[in-house]
């Protein structure tokens, strides 16, 4: 094996608009290494790796790619005759192909009227023992779990020729087991000489496989360590000037204290399709019931349904025991519930409306920020100021359109609308997806907070470390069906995965 870098990107330069994403970035990727790429949401992790793939342009820098200079015509078709393949956050599968089409289409030239199928699935299959995947190559990637889908990604990667791997946040969408799966995997692909790159966020992972740790703060390479030579504080502090937490695994469970809100056998359906069936879950008055499962198994129905954005077809949402199946979204939201919505841009803000706005939107019309039916603009502007600092909400001004924020200042002011209401139950839908370390570590402070002050949550979330950190009690939906519960701090993470993945234990 070549002992020169298969990578080197030198002062690596990239600007969106007025944005400076990457500021003389270097990067350089040896023979047969694992390297984790690391750094805060909007750090130029995935920037500098859409470059490495030629979807970006560079604005300054070079890129050698083994050993040859590439800069001046790179590209996307470049970079995969040089053997380079990302498996991206996002599939890009066609769902209604199998596994086998997807792996091999890409490689086929449109004057391939009858492609050799049978050589075709003999080569793949080699593939697939050769890396301990075991994949239906004649199933449809629609019947396919989240694992087997992005195995199939790794595989048309793999099946284009690529010997440097990127896998950009790989495990956000798997089970525990399937997580494991992976993590297993990587070090498979080294000993076959390919060289990868794990961008990511969980420091522990980047501890369990990676040879060297990048780290990426504002654009700019802080600096490049040895796992042997460092500890994950060190890293976190390099990430964002601070230590690093370890997840605690579950809190303790509160008393047995009276149920405020719950769900009796509810039915609910999206487009004549049950998305939830025949769910009761129960939340008790300052409890914590995390909902664990792979995307897409209707957490977020179940969700959408408690706060009053659908009606169920069958069953009752029960608060304090009174039937508020007719109620409106108001009606619950004076009540005492807040939301928290999966996605805070469509969802969650008015881009378009100040910060001020935003905050004060859902409590208009109630006093001190309205009399008789007359709007007080000065009330609002002096309450938004003061939520502003007690949130660290970092804007210009109460005046700035909330889409000029980043997307941890967004997420700061719906969290901020929601708690500064006084709600006895919040419904909190993927309240840290997407944001930086210290924001993330400051949202699950505030649920915590909120928790301890007597409020109830329902959490859904897509990380599960964050729901193991912090529920009381966790439930597992799976096909619309709560598969299984766990008390906190009582998680068998092999049978939860099970749960997740739709296996019996």
């Amino acid at each position: 094996m070549s002992t020169k870098p298969v990578v080197v990107m030198e002062d690596i330069s990239k600007s969106f608009g007025n944005v400076q994403a990457l500021d003389k970035v270097s990067f350089t990727l040896e023979p047969g290494e694992i390297r984790a790429l690391v750094g805060e949401n909007g750090a130029g992790k995935t920037t500098l790796m859409n470059i490495l793939c030629g979807l970006y342009r560079l604005d300054e820098g070079t890129i050698r790619v083994w050993d040859k200079d590439v800069t001046k015509d790179w590209s996307p078709s470049l970079s995969i005759s040089k053997g380079i393949g990302m498996i991206h956050q996002h599939f890009t599968l066609i769902l209604n192909h199998t596994a086998l089409e997807n792996i091999v289409r890409p490689t086929l030239k449109w004057r391939d009227l009858t492609p050799p199928w049978g050589r075709f699935e003999e080569q793949v299959e080699k593939l697939c023992a050769q890396y301990h995947f075991q994949i239906k190559l004649k199933a449809r990637v629609e019947s396919l779990s989240m694992g087997e889908k992005q195995q199939v990604e790794i595989l048309k990667a793999l099946f284009q020729g690529a010997k440097i791997l990127i896998l950009d946040e790989p495990t956000s969408v798997l089970t525990p087991r399937q997580t494991e799966a992976l993590l297993e995997f990587l070090p498979r692909l080294q000993q076959q000489g390919h060289s990868v790159v794990l961008v990511t966020h969980k420091l522990l992972e980047a501890e369990a496989v990676c040879d060297k740790i990048t780290v990426l703060r504002g654009g700019k390479h802080v600096g490049t360590v040895k796992k042997e030579d460092t500890t994950l504080q060190k890293v976190a502090r390099m990430m964002v000037d601070r230590d690093w937490i370890s997840p605690t695994r579950g809190i303790s469970p509160p008393e047995e204290r009276r149920v405020v809100l719950e769900s009796n056998g509810l039915e609910v359906e999206n487009e004549g399709a049950v998305v939830c069936d025949n769910l009761s879950v129960a939340i008790g008055a300052g409890e914590l019931v995390g909902v664990a499962g792979v995307a897409g198994n209707g957490q977020i129905e179940l969700a959408e349904t408690l706060v009053g954005l659908r009606r169920p077809k069958k069953g009752a949402i029960l608060l304090d025991g009174i039937n508020i199946n007719k109620w409106s979204v108001d009606k619950r939201r004076l009540a005492g519930m807040g939301y928290i919505p999966e996605d805070r841009q469509k969802q969650g803000i008015v881009t378009q409306m100040s910060v001020a706005e935003n905050l004060v939107f859902a409590n208009v019309r109630q006093s001190p920020f309205s009399h008789r039916g007359i709007i007080r603009p000065r009330s609002i502007n002096n309450w938004a100021e003061e939520v502003i600092k007690e949130f660290n909400i970092k804007t210009e001004n109460h005046l700035t359109p909330a889409g000029y924020l980043s997307g941890g200042n967004q997420q700061k002011v719906i969290l901020a609308r929601v708690l500064s209401s006084n709600p006895r139950i919040i419904v909190a839908c993927q309240p840290t997806r997407g944001l930086d370390f210290s924001t993330t570590e400051y949202v699950r402070e505030k649920i915590v907070e909120s928790v301890n002050n007597g409020v109830s949550i329902l959490l859904i979330s897509s990380d599960l470390d964050e729901i193991l950190e912090l529920s009381h009690r966790i439930v597992v939906m799976f096909k619309g069906k709560i598969a299984g519960e766990f008390k906190g701090g009582e998680v068998d993470l092999d049978q939860l995965g099970l749960m997740m993945a739709g296996s019996k234990t």
